[in-house]
């Protein structure tokens, strides 16, 4: 074949490669290291696949490819995640059973997976959707059930109206169910859960400490993004309990009646706020309202916003910005700090799953309680004042006097246009609004106007409001040569007239007065505490969430936050009014789904013996096939009298089967460990093949699974590492995400859209090696990346020219001399094998096939090659280009084995230095000149170079050389004044 031609030679190897299977077969007797290379398997949905997934594969393809090379025992596998909505969903579109609409786009799948030359190992291929993978699903349920880890309850879950069922909080996306994208309600039901809550912390196991769901993250080679989204969907939050004694002022009260909770208590991470606690909120769901409403003095009011509130979801409660609450009336609440009474709201921003479904309301230092306040014009008081600590000339001195004082900042309008009196501190370089101390007895508002007249000589003003709470700024003052603390209120003033006094010499003299615009003031300010008033000036009050000094907090006034929190947590447990307390945003995880196409939940109901778990030895409890599987809102499993046919495994009476499925991400939790024995019918998978192939090495798939499947699996992993199943507590030790790939339109690939790039089409084409080319070509794997249909000729054009290298080029054997090949040429080979070696393990694959092009670029100029340089070169192409390095080995070199039992080409490092290099000349840290030397240079030879050099005399003359800095084999600056 004289022509590059993809099509013929592609088909060719895959057949090649599917009779000689000891090319991608893991083997569990081979003494080679392993390496565990995974994907996130893919849903098989009717679309078949998409350009993302090639991807996908196509990089994890290269990495196992290139570590077999590398001497590694490479398990890749292959499976299907066949249960669960999507599948069922598109079955019921098409009006076929899942099962068949389901297979039927597997082995499509299969089918183009094997036209791209992935180098799976199909032998381990495996499917949740057949009985023989379920079965151990179930087997699983029952694991986490006999340990006290799975469960049933009643409980708020979300639902969607459109798939009919109940999703976990996991796969609800900003209120709409992350499947179909519609609204997700509220609904109380009776759930199957699994307490994935008692594995965020550390955990005793059978093998002694295992890291939890939070500290197990800082142990993995994982994404920071994807570090950060877990923890903060985790959400740990370290406070203390506090306990607000109840008291009652409603006529409504009987003398009998006594209260079975005597406290309401909240929790807060904030309890150096406490002093600023102006109202106690409880969620409309908590049990204290339903004990307390009956004796508050509006009851039928109450009831109607707790009914009000059931028809919102938690998400839209929290992320709703119209605040709406009632006040409990007669009902009080008392700060244990301070004995003040402060009133009893319900409102739905506060969750009752969430602490114990009360908060104490800060609302100068908590934006939702701010919020609130305002709208119910309730008292905002601040506990905590802002701390500033200036930088620069400004800072404070160490070992200079420390003062304190208040002060104060006036904003000053001028009587007629919308300008501001600032002043400008001449040597200081302050600028700033008026200034000045505050004094002994005298008010804020008192000194504000005094300071007014005092500094810029004005008479006739009124104040009109304070802006924005007391902040603290330390700073050093210069004209007074000490540090000063400023605790500093700021007042707005508007002048009246231009009634005006000459101020006092002594009083002006380390500043002018400046009339500044309106816009112009954020340009002209330059103290940050200045700026922040500024701020609040312009946009309105908000709340101060930061920590800071806590002020009006009594005994612990003066503190900063972190020691405040400290002794008043110790203060209460002293007191027993609280204790520390750590609370979780994560909640136990929904497993129970109202659909038909899924993992049947392995429990029996008896009349006489109540709940019972289906025996092992009966496991796999089958899928019924007499049923409508189209969705109801009552798991389709209920109507099926065959499935519910069955006797109590403990007494032998009549009993019924559970009718709810498992969620899909069950099966999809525990299938790495599958492959490591995906035949066995008596467990799971045998200790020694979990033990040689687990944990996975390297697992690459979508952003987009970050919590959900990501946070399930570690799950899954950490309760058998408990319980002594598996020796590790993690999963998967490195993890990658590739970027998406949008549509040549720059959005989304959507059917809707009709801009969904087909693989096929692009193979039939192209062929698979360029496509396999263009995707990792495309940029970083991690980052986003638009696709274009007419910039894949461009890998073909690569691809093409190597061919035609190899074919049309003299390729000598070098051991009797190679005359006429080019010196330079073993060189830039060496170059490139260090080059796409160290790419490849960094996951640099654009970087990589660029080096080749140059490689290739540099080769086809010259009639005569080195053969066996020419064939690492292939070596190190074969892993992206498989099937044309395969053809060109075996075909074009004669070579009767495969390139991929060739070992991965060394390179020497000597070869890869530069022997000369651009030396860059800096004076004074600009360039002035670039020099070529020899790459060994050292520093004395450079400094003699660089003083003959025209350019750098010119810009050295007259001057005094003060140091040379010389970095060996970059630069050398000389800095000379």
């Amino acid at each position: 074949m004289k022509q590059y031609n993809p099509q013929e030679i592609e088909k060719k190897w895959q057949k090649y490669w599917e009779e000689n299977l000891e090319l991608s077969e893991a083997k569990n007797d081979s003494d080679k290291p392993k390496f565990y290379c995974l994907d996130m398997f893919p849903y098989p949905s009717g679309a078949g696949l998409h350009v993302g997934h090639v991807e996908n594969y196509t990089a994890t393809d290269i990495y196992s490819r290139f570590k077999r090379m590398n001497g590694f025992n490479v398990l890749h596998p292959m499976g299907w995640d066949a249960f669960g909505l999507p599948a069922e969903n598109f079955a019921i579109k098409q009006g076929v059973h899942p099962n068949e609409s389901t297979h039927k786009n597997i082995k499509n799948f299969i089918a183009q997976i094997k036209s791209l030359g992935m180098s799976y190992d199909w032998s381990r291929e495996i499917d949740t959707s057949s009985p023989e993978y379920y079965k151990w699903t179930q087997w699983f349920f029952l694991f986490l059930y006999k340990n006290g880890l799975a469960y049933k309850k009643k409980a708020k879950t979300n639902w969607c109206e459109s798939c009919k069922t109940v999703l976990a909080n996991e796969q609800v996306v900003n209120g709409n169910c992350e499947r179909c994208g519609n609204q997700v309600i509220q609904k109380d039901l009776e759930q199957w859960f699994f307490k994935i809550t008692d594995f965020i912390e550390d955990f005793d196991g059978e093998n002694g400490r295992m890291s939890g769901l939070i500290n197990g993250l800082d142990e993995i080679d994982w994404p920071n993004s994807t570090r950060v989204a877990q923890k903060n969907w985790i959400g740990k939050s370290e406070g203390a309990i506090i306990k607000f004694p109840i008291s009652i002022h409603s006529d409504l009260r009987t003398t009998n009646y006594k209260l079975q909770t005597n406290d309401i208590e909240v929790f807060t991470t904030r309890v150096d706020t406490i002093f600023g606690c102006t109202y106690v909120v409880l969620a409309p769901e908590s049990a204290l309202v339903q004990e307390l409403k009956s004796q508050a003095g509006n009851v039928r009011e109450i009831e109607k916003y707790i009914m009000d509130s059931k028809k919102k979801t938690d998400l839209e409660r929290m992320e709703n910005k119209e605040k709406t609450g009632v006040e409990m009336k007669g009902i009080k609440a008392i700060n244990p700090f301070n004995n003040e009474e402060v009133p009893v709201f319900i409102a739905d921003y506060v969750i009752g799953t969430y602490g114990t479904g009360a908060v104490m309301a800060v609302p100068a230092h908590d934006e939702r309680d701010f919020e609130f306040a305002k709208k119910y014009n309730l008292e905002i008081r601040q506990s905590i004042a802002k701390l500033f600590i200036d930088q620069g000339k400004n800072a404070p001195v160490e070992g200079k006097e420390l003062q304190k004082r208040k002060t104060v900042n006036v904003i000053v309008k001028h009587w007629k246009e919308d300008k501001y009196a600032c002043l400008d501190w001449n040597e200081h370089g302050w600028k700033s609004f008026i200034i000045g101390g505050i004094n002994e007895g005298e008010t804020g508002e008192e000194a504000a106007i005094r300071e007014v007249k005092e500094e810029a000589g004005f008479q006739n003003m009124t104040i009109v409001r304070k802006i924005g709470g007391e902040i603290h700024n330390c700073f050093f003052a210069a004209h007074k040569n000490v540090n000063r603390c400023a605790e500093t209120e700021c007042y707005y003033v508007e002048l009246k007239n231009d009634e005006y006094v000459e101020p006092k010499k002594e009083d002006t003299k380390n500043h002018n007065l400046q009339w500044v615009s309106f816009d112009e003031l954020e340009g002209f300010l330059n103290l940050e505490g200045q700026k922040w008033f500024l701020n609040i000036f312009k946009n309105q009050e908000w709340a101060t969430t930061e920590d800071g000094v806590v002020i009006n907090s009594g005994e612990f006034t003066g503190l900063n936050s972190q020691d405040a929190r400290e002794k008043m947590s110790a203060w209460l447990e002293k007191e027993s009014k609280g204790e520390r307390k750590i609370n979780y945003r994560l909640r136990d995880w929904l497993v129970s789904r109202q659909r038909y196409w899924g993992a049947p939940i392995p429990i029996i109901y008896c009349d006489k013996c109540g709940e019972v778990p289906v025996p092992e030895k009966d496991l796999p409890v089958m899928l019924p096939t007499d049923v409508d599987f189209k969705p109801t809102g009552e798991s389709p499993l209920a109507i099926s009298k065959s499935f519910h046919d069955v006797a109590c495994p403990l007494c032998g009476e009549k009993a019924r089967r559970e009718s709810d499925t498992m969620d899909t991400f069950v099966c999809s939790s525990w299938y790495y460990l599958r492959f490591a024995d995906p035949k066995n019918e008596k467990e799971f998978a045998v200790k020694e093949n979990i033990k040689k192939w687990l944990p996975v090495d390297l697992y690459m798939g979508g952003a987009e699974h970050t919590v959900l499947h990501l946070l399930y699996a570690r799950f899954f992993t950490k309760v058998l590492a408990k319980y002594g199943y598996v020796n590790f507590d993690e999963p998967f030790l490195k993890l990658r995400h590739q970027g998406m790939i949008l549509a040549e339109d720059g959005r989304k690939m959507s059917k809707s859209l009709g801009n969904v790039v087909n693989p096929d089409e692009v193979v039939d084409i192209f062929g698979a090696d360029s496509l396999r080319l263009y995707e990792m070509f495309l940029g970083p794997l991690e980052e986003m990346k638009a696709w274009n249909m007419r910039s894949v000729i461009g890998q073909k054009n690569f691809l093409t020219k190597v061919w035609k290298t190899f074919k049309e080029k003299e390729l000598i054997d070098c051991n009797g001399g190679c005359e006429g090949v080019p010196k330079e040429l073993p060189i830039l080979l060496h170059k490139t094998i260090k080059k796409v070696t160290e790419d490849v393990e960094s996951f640099g694959f654009n970087t990589a096939i660029s080096q080749m092009m140059i490689f290739i670029n540099s080769a086809s100029k010259y009639e005569k090659l080195p053969k066996a340089g020419m064939e690492k070169f292939l070596m190190l192409l074969a892993p992206f280009a498989p099937h044309m390095a395969e053809e060109i080995w075996c075909g074009v070199l004669g070579h009767e084995k495969s390139i991929f039992l060739e070992v991965w080409p060394k390179f020497n490092e000597a070869m890869t230095k530069d022997e000369e290099i651009n030396l860059v000349v800096q004076v004074n840290g600009k360039v002035r000149d670039m020099i070529i030397v020899s790459a060994d240079i050292v520093e004395e030879e450079a400094r003699k170079v660089v003083m003959e050099s025209e350019k750098i005399s010119k810009h050295i003359e007259g001057k005094e050389i003060k140091k040379i800095i010389f970095i060996k084999g970059k630069l050398i600056n000389i800095v000379a004044v």
